[in-house]
């Protein structure tokens, strides 16, 4: 009793790698059978798979382990309760053990019978004796935990010798010296490469190159025979996706068939509909890769008017920015509660293989959209994409209006719109207007009334009170759902598209096939077998940085950029700098987002030709309301206004320092009060090499209309600020620092990796609820209070100090945001000097000035 004790208080380790072995582990030596001493050590049992992985990956001997023995226990199984109850038993073995079938070897009397192939096959020669084994156990007492009991870590025979491996002299030249079978990254590269119409003799070909080029065999994959490929490509061509002439049964055994690739499933009932998400093993890795820190986007509508249900993907960004699947929900309704359920399921597999995994934001395209129940699974903000919208609505416009001139006009009005909801000087009945003023193009008035009116007002409650992503988001996704057209819709039999079976067989096999593909860097080797569906590129917004700006000119409500393989060709954008500009190219008018209009909405506000964007304009919002709250702990609204500055300087980084005086007014109007900096507090900006120091009327903290380019340094945040983030009495999800809430690579040098390249940082507009008192507040008192260090406060001020840091962290994910580029010669430094202290009003002065950071750090 008392070993089990020992062994249930044992800590739960689960490395935070994809794969790992016994040398990530901790083990503990406990008394064991027969009065041995075992290696024994607690896992997640969902990980159980990574750590046979993991051990067969070892570098001086690698190998590969098999179910030897397994005993499992039913869970509606009558048992008597006892502390070393166990659901389920494992022993792994060795692949080269435990029989020898080396001469003079042991061969257990049950496999006796063995008789040795003439052929070779994929699989090691020989069994060789191997007495490496271990054992899995799940407890009753603790079933999410896996028990190991390494017996023998050695890959030894029972002489005691190395029995295969480089440290076997004798399996030099024979497979033994290699683990057996072929590692899953070749696998699913062979599987892809079937699945896409790629023929056998062309895979063993340039296998059989690539061998040749390194000078032979050095691991385990440069076996593959040819035999197994043709075994593969037999398999996948029989293969037939209707298990049952009943859809619902067919799809259950597809599931019963396919564990690892369905982390939710709910089969249909009279309360409950039918859900089935769809995972494999390769998209929890980019998931894990991709989004830690990143973004996950939602396009939740593709196949509805063509499949039985719709496809509901959620989306990954890459390095380039370009959409990537990591799972896909098939159900027939996507309502608040049933989305609750595979939303949790989802996040917890993936905290099973990464628990310090986290996301930054996520991107919904459908107001509908459940945005409490993400916010309380993933804790990060929410932001919401009109790509949706403005495809169904572009598209809906080039086909049903003939007219140019009508198309132009409807299109700038539908950008105005949208433009004053989102910047709160509207609502939803702009949209009558619209209708009323267009009456005459009646084609696509009726189709707007009919699909989008009766849920306009949805989208303008969402977009009034979500931070609203970039153009560039929108290119990537649309990008994605082109490739969804090409590789999913080109069945040549449409009465498949009813069932459900052939739809997540379709997902998981070809589709999956061209994902994998387009991150492959050898897929160009098979560049000659490549198809429509082989769709590769960049996207829409990525080419657009690829025009030069002398390609593009700006002529009033048009604009006019140079083809970049024709230069005697030039396409028209009208409406620039619209949210709904249009041009005259193919992409355009099939309704999708083109490189044209992005380009020429870039370049239009790089030259303050049109109004910033509408991610943009939500930032500045946020950064008032910020400078308006005033905490309780003025070190926090210290915080605040450093940030303000740290933000601006780094995106103004380029503009022109006379002009703050004149556009600081502006947002000192909007924010309520006046603020004013002491002659002793400077702002140094190194900047190529020049340190500017700012006089008194021009050391404001922010301004308002030049935010719009610039420069950050990601490791300049806390450091060079000499701000301490231990010193600030506020949650981390309540006051963002840059690193904590950026995208994955959305800093970087010539800014092409961001994905919100006008978000920089967003709230929800109900975010400034808690902050009402500021009103209440002299502005000089403030400015005074920002600029000092409080006493160590009392037991009563830090519990008021705890109430206020609850309300932050009611809004606290409401902001995202990300910096367009990254200047490594741009530096914000912040230099407290000492001030006499002086009384404000009725305010006396209770606090006293520090003169350099290190005293700063010791008061606090």
């Amino acid at each position: 009793m008392a070993r089990w004790d020992e062994i249930l208080n044992l800590p739960v380790q689960s490395p935070p790698t994809l794969e790992f072995s016994a040398s990530d582990v901790v083990w503990s030596k406990v008394e064991g059978w027969r009065d041995n001493i075992d290696r024994v050590a607690l896992i997640p049992f969902a990980r159980v798979d990574d750590f046979i992985r993991g051990e067969s990956s070892n570098k001086d001997c690698p190998t590969g382990f098999h179910v030897e023995a397994r005993r499992h226990r039913s869970a509606k199984a009558s048992y008597k309760v006892k502390v070393d109850g166990v659901l389920e038993y494992i022993l792994y073995w060795c692949s080269f053990g435990p029989d020898d079938h080396r001469k003079g070897g042991i061969v257990r009397p049950s496999r006796n019978t063995y008789i040795p192939k003439k052929k070779s096959a994929g699989r090691p020669g020989t069994k060789r004796g191997c007495t490496c084994h271990f054992i899995v156990k799940r407890l009753i007492a603790r079933p999410s935990v896996a028990l190991i009991i390494y017996n023998q870590d050695k890959h030894v025979d029972k002489s005691g010798l190395p029995c295969h491996g480089p440290q076997d002299k004798k399996a030099a030249g024979t497979r033994a010296m290699y683990a057996p079978y072929i590692s899953d990254d070749l696998r699913l590269r062979v599987h892809s490469l079937l699945y896409v119409g790629v023929p056998v003799e062309t895979i063993m070909q340039r296998h059989n190159e690539s061998v040749e080029k390194q000078g032979g065999p050095f691991n385990r994959d440069d076996l593959l025979t040819h035999r197994y490929v043709r075994r593969q490509e037999k398999r996948i061509r029989r293969y037939k996706y209707e298990l049952d002439a009943d859809d619902a049964v067919s799809l259950s055994l597809w599931v019963a068939n396919h564990p690892t690739c369905v982390f939710f499933y709910q089969d249909f009932s009279e309360s409950e509909p039918f859900t089935v998400g769809i995972q494999t093993e390769w998209q929890l890795q980019q998931m894990i890769r991709f989004g830690n820190r990143g973004l996950l986007a939602s396009d939740s509508r593709f196949g509805t008017n063509k499949f039985k249900y719709p496809v509901h993907s959620l989306l990954v960004f890459n390095s380039e920015n370009k959409a990537i699947p990591i799972a896909w929900v098939i159900s027939p309704r996507f309502t608040s509660r049933d989305a609750f359920k595979w939303i949790r399921a989802l996040h917890n597999r993936v905290l099973t293989k990464d628990p310090a995994w986290k996301l930054a934001g996520f991107v919904i395209d459908d107001p509908l959209t459940d945005t409490g129940a993400i916010r309380d699974i993933f804790e990060c903000s929410v932001l919401i994409s009109t790509w949706r919208i403005r495809h169904a609505l572009h598209k809906a416009l080039m086909k049903r209006c003939s007219q140019t001139e009508m198309r132009v006009q409807i299109s700038q009005r539908l950008g105005q719109v949208i433009s004053e909801i989102c910047t709160g000087q509207g609502d939803v009945t702009l949209f009558d207007g619209l209708m009323e003023d267009f009456t005459s193009n009646s084609e696509f008035m009726e189709y707007f009334k009919a699909v989008w009116y009766p849920r306009i007002g949805f989208w303008a409650t969402s977009l009034q009170t979500l931070p609203l992503a970039s153009q560039e988001m929108s290119a990537a996704i649309e990008f994605y759902h082109c490739q969804m057209n090409v590789r999913v819709l080109n069945e040549m039999d449409h009465s498949a598209y009813q069932r459900v079976d052939w739809l997540v067989d379709k997902l998981s096999t070809q589709v999956h096939s061209y994902l994998w593909l387009d991150e492959c860097p050898a897929k160009h080797d098979f560049a000659r077998y490549w198809r429509d569906e082989w769709m590769d590129g960049l996207t829409s917004w990525r080419n657009s940085l690829k025009i030069p700006d002398s390609d593009v000119i700006l002529e009033g409500q048009f604009a006019k950029v140079i083809d970049q393989q024709d230069q005697d060709k030039i396409y028209l954008v009208s409406n620039p700098g619209s949210e709904f500009s249009i041009c005259n190219c193919t992409v355009s008018e099939s309704g999708n987002l083109c490189e044209h209009v992005c380009k020429v909405s870039w370049l239009c506000r790089k030259k303050k030709s049109s109004i910033p964007s509408l991610s943009l304009h939500q930032y500045k919002q946020a950064l008032i309301k910020m400078l308006c709250c005033t905490p309780h702990d003025s070190l926090i609204r210290d915080h605040a206004v450093s940030l303000s500055a740290f933000l601006q300087t780094q995106l103004n980084a380029l503009a022109d320092f006379d002009s703050s005086e004149r556009n600081i007014n502006e947002i000192e109007q909007q924010a309520g009060f006046t603020m004013s900096l002491d002659n002793n507090i400077s702002l140094a900006i190194g900047q190529q090499g020049h340190t500017v120091v700012l006089s008194n009327a021009n050391s404001r903290l922010l301004s308002k209309g030049s935010v719009e380019k610039g420069s950050c340094n990601d490791g300049a945040f806390h450091d060079e600020m000499e701000i301490d983030p231990s010193s600030i009495c506020i949650s981390p999800s309540g006051l963002f620092a840059m690193h904590g809430i950026l995208p994955a690579d959305s800093l970087s040098v010539n800014g092409d990796k961001t994905l919100l390249s006008d978000s920089r940082g967003m709230m929800d507009n109900e975010a400034s609820k808690d902050c009402d008192t500021s009103d209440q507040v002299d502005p000089d008192v403030m400015m005074e209070e920002s600029l000092s260090i409080d006493i160590p406060l009392s037991k009563e001020s830090q519990d008021l100090c705890s109430v206020i840091n609850h309300d932050y962290d009611d809004c606290g994910d409401k902001v995202a945001g990300a910096v367009d580029s990254i200047d490594d010669n741009t530096v914000l430094k912040f230099y407290k000097r000492s001030k006499t202290a002086k009384t404000v009003g009725r305010h006396p002065a209770k606090k006293r000035k520090t003169t350099d950071k290190e005293d700063m750090r010791k008061e606090i």
